[in-house]
C-alpha cells in the first residue's frame, strides 16, 4: 500500500473511500466522497461505479451538534428526509441469539496512517426453524486518529462503527483506542465479502451551503 499524502490547504477535509462487495450472486463497486467542515458538519456522497463511471445514489448530511439525526437528500426528486439515529440496542430477539467477540489485533500503519486494528466476530445461533439465520461474520477495522477532524464528528465515526453491531461493541472499541476514522474495513460473511479503503485525503475550504438542504427541497418520510 502506498502512503496517502494529504494535499491542499484549508480548514476543511475531503476524503474518498472505495468499497468493493463480492459474493456468489453479487459484485458491486462503490465510491464514498466525504466532506468534513471545521465547524463540525459532514456531507457524505455515495456513488455506484460501473465501468469506471460513477453515478450518485445518495447524499447524507450530519452535524456534530445534533448527533441523534442525519438528513438524506434525493437531488433527482428535490426532496429530503430526516433520519433519527437510534443508538439504543436494536432487535431484542436478534440480540438474544447473537454473540459478539471483540479483540484488539494491534497497532498497524496503513497507507502511512497510524491505526488501531480490531476484529469483531458476530455469531448468530438459532435453533429449529430459525436456524437458517445462523452465521458467523468476521469484521476487521483499522481506525486512525491521524486525520484531524472536529471531536464531535470523530465520535460519530467511532460510535457508528460499533452501533452497526450494538452499544456494547461500540464501548469495547472505544476502550481499545480503536477510534477516529475507519481507514480500512474488511467484512467476511457466509455469502459475501466487503472491502472498504481510504484512497484520498485533501484539505480545502468548502462553502457552508454544501452542508445544508438546498432551498426549495420538500421533506418526505424517507425515500
Amino acid at each position: 500500500n502506498s502512503d496517502i499524502k494529504s494535499s491542499g490547504s484549508g480548514g476543511d477535509t475531503y476524503m474518498e473511500m472505495n468499497m468493493k462487495t463480492e459474493g456468489e450472486n453479487i459484485s458491486m463497486n462503490m465510491l464514498q466522497k466525504i466532506y468534513i467542515s471545521h465547524s463540525g458538519k459532514a456531507r457524505v456522497e455515495m456513488y455506484t461505479v460501473n465501468n469506471g463511471k460513477a453515478s450518485l445514489m445518495m447524499v447524507g448530511l450530519s452535524d456534530a451538534k445534533n448527533p441523534a439525526q442525519s438528513t438524506l437528500i434525493d437531488d433527482s426528486a428535490k426532496t429530503y428526509s430526516i433520519n433519527k439515529i437510534d443508538t439504543a440496542s436494536g432487535n431484542d430477539m436478534l440480540d438474544q441469539h447473537t454473540k459478539y467477540t471483540v479483540s484488539k489485533i494491534g497497532n498497524e500503519t496503513i497507507q502511512g496512517l497510524n491505526c488501531v486494528h480490531a476484529q469483531i466476530i458476530k455469531t448468530m445461533n438459532f435453533s429449529g426453524v430459525q436456524s437458517f439465520m445462523n452465521s458467523s461474520d468476521t469484521t476487521d477495522v483499522w481506525m486512525t486518529k491521524d486525520i484531524p477532524m472536529p471531536s464531535g464528528i470523530e465520535k460519530q465515526f467511532s460510535k457508528g462503527m460499533g452501533i452497526a453491531y450494538n452499544n456494547d461493541v461500540a464501548g469495547q472499541l472505544i476502550q481499545m483506542g480503536c477510534t477516529g476514522f475507519p481507514v480500512k474495513f474488511l467484512d467476511r460473511g457466509k455469502d459475501s465479502k466487503v472491502n472498504s479503503q481510504l484512497t484520498k485525503i485533501s484539505h480545502d475550504n468548502f462553502p457552508e451551503s454544501m452542508f445544508e438542504v438546498p432551498s426549495g427541497y420538500k421533506e418526505t418520510q424517507g425515500f
